[in-house]
């Protein structure tokens, strides 16, 4: 496709906004979220939580004796659960299917390197539908579908992103010795040193931005980076699996699970104090 055509095309949904908010919806709707529409007269926010490398075990409702979730679990409780759901073998596709809806192999994005994870910046994202159906749209962590114009995620349909580079933290296109502590990330492609950790970080920025929209319509992702390697966590968050008994490497995979997991509450939390929980 050309660029005029991307230009154009792009242009065109913009001015349809009417027509994309009934698609938007009818795409929603297979969630179950227009119900909440139609209670309260608004639009359903939307809310994605993608974590990195998590295991269908990594979780205390699907049965681990060890890892401490409760968040999660209750989440889990009251969800509706895909159970025949299926991911690709590495998360760039994933995350180029999930954005698309579309298999991987169309967008473009088949590994997590050597060029092999940039989606083709004609694909249609949820974001931009979603943006051109009045919403705000936000991400707020991995992005991992290519760092270079046209395909960084303000060029796909968010407007606010705080995000870091490549496939990782501490990966080349980052500065050299990044680490989840202290990371330097990207602020709407300003290069800023955060202090934290980056879960914390990531949540902590997701929030603010939800709460300065929560009279608008919003789409949030949030794509951590963890659990994925480098095990990267304060010793005191490791200690109590140590104390189980659990092998280093283990105790340090579930601590910073169990981080996101506190995240994750205080997401449910903060959406709950602003009133949000049934249209969202």
């Amino acid at each position: 496709m050309s660029r005029h055509r991307l230009r154009t095309r792009r242009q065109f949904l913009q001015a349809a906004g009417a027509t994309v908010s009934s698609a938007s919806l009818a795409l929603l709707s297979g969630f179950g979220l227009t119900g909440c529409a139609r209670r309260t007269g608004r639009k359903p926010n939307v809310i994605l939580v993608l974590t990195d490398d998590q295991g269908f075990g990594d979780l205390g409702c699907h049965g681990n004796p060890n890892i401490r979730t409760p968040r999660l679990d209750g989440f889990h409780a009251e969800s509706v659960r895909l159970t025949n759901f299926y991911a690709c073998p590495l998360c760039s596709p994933t995350r180029a299917s999930l954005l698309t809806g579309r298999y991987n192999y169309r967008t473009g994005v088949v590994d997590t390197w050597v060029g092999l994870s940039l989606m083709r910046p004609e694909e249609l994202t949820i974001a931009e539908l979603l943006r051109a159906a009045g919403y705000r749209t936000g991400i707020f962590g991995k992005w991992h579908l290519g760092d270079h114009y046209p395909l960084r995620p303000h060029e796909q349909g968010f407007e606010e992103c705080l995000i870091h580079k490549g496939a990782g933290m501490g990966g080349r296109s980052n500065p050299p010795g990044n680490l989840y502590y202290d990371p330097v990330l990207y602020h709407n492609e300003e290069a800023k040193t955060y202090r934290g950790y980056c879960t914390d970080i990531f949540f902590r920025a997701a929030e603010e931005y939800i709460k300065a929209h929560a009279a608008e319509p919003f789409f949030v992702y949030l794509p951590t980076n963890v659990p994925h390697v480098p095990l990267e966590i304060a010793a005191e968050e490791v200690t109590p699996y140590t104390d189980l008994g659990l092998d280093e490497t283990t105790a340090r995979h579930y601590a910073m699970l169990s981080n996101l997991d506190a995240n994750f509450g205080r997401l449910l939390d903060t959406v709950e104090r602003l009133g949000l929980t049934r249209d969202t």
